[in-house]
């Protein structure tokens, strides 16, 4: 007995969800369970396992289709054709026609035909990992030829994909059409994130003012404001635009996590709220002469 896991996610003309994927995290854990030998058949582009269209249909005895909808289209008529041997089950499925259903001998429906079930995914869990809110910044064109904002993006951009790291961008503009942006809206994103990854001056502040370590990141050769300010907060952990790669991403975010920099960021929310009150100082002086 052998079995081929297939959903959505197994055809390339498709981009199926997050959600298929916990479903067939589900199904391969009962399978494990059961001692039940497996294939799981991924999408060419998701290159994680083998294309259907290329294995050897009779290894296999059923094949189980996970996830998504079921319904007279000719990618499922397909798949049944290929593995026209082998006992065909479907689970967590939505059934939209009976035409789809009817390609499969068993069929676990999440929705459809009068029957809604929880889906498989809630009952999945995943190691928690570290979410991470990422402040890009334009080639600002004050720093000429000094500024590499694009090579670090894109250096920034792909440690991410790479490292699989959850994030969301912290974007820093006042109007995002056709809306205005506050700075409400920004400051709740990064009481949310874990660590703040900042090409901006203020990211750093703001990371720093409401108790996030930042890795302040300045794109401009030679440091420009972001080097400076992490300089007037005495933030260590920040780098220039020719030391930013993968591992000193890793490096640093490993030090953002390790949870030594508690008295850094105590010192650096002092010496914001000094500098604010000297600032102050500065500007009401001429009226109390």
């Amino acid at each position: 007995m052998r079995f081929l896991v297939a959903g959505w996610f197994s055809f390339e003309e498709v981009v199926a969800t997050i959600g298929d994927e916990l479903g067939v995290d589900v199904v391969t854990g009962w399978l494990t369970e059961l001692g039940v030998d497996f294939d799981v058949a991924w999408a060419p582009y998701l290159q994680r396992g083998p294309n259907w269209r290329d294995v050897e249909a009779g290894r296999y005895t059923h094949v189980v289709f996970v996830g998504g909808p079921l319904m007279d289209t000719p990618l499922l008529h397909e798949l049944a054709h290929v593995f026209a041997d082998a006992q065909r089950w479907a689970v967590n499925v939505s059934v939209v026609d009976e035409v789809g259903s009817a390609l499969f001998h068993r069929v676990r429906e999440r929705d459809g035909r009068g029957v809604a079930r929880p889906d498989l995914a809630g009952g999945t869990t995943t190691p928690d990992v570290p979410v991470l809110a990422v402040a890009f910044a334009p080639a600002q064109q004050e720093y000429g030829t000094r500024s590499k904002a694009d090579r670090v993006r894109g250096v920034i951009e792909g440690w991410l994909g790479a490292r699989a790291l959850p994030w969301f961008e912290l974007d820093m503009d006042l109007y995002d059409k056709p809306y205005d942006r506050f700075p409400a809206q920004v400051e709740a994103l990064v009481r949310r994130a874990d660590v703040v990854v900042s090409m901006r001056l203020h990211g750093l502040v703001l990371g720093l003012a409401h108790g996030v370590p930042v890795i302040a990141c300045d794109a401009v050769t030679g440091g420009a404001k972001v080097s400076a300010q992490a300089d007037a907060l005495g933030w260590p952990l920040r780098l220039t635009a020719g030391e930013i790669d993968p591992a000193s991403l890793d490096a640093a975010l490993e030090h953002a996590l390790s949870g030594t920099l508690g008295g850094d960021i105590a010192e650096a929310r002092r010496r914001c709220r000094a500098g604010g009150a000297a600032a102050r100082d500065w500007f009401t002086s001429p009226f109390e002469r």
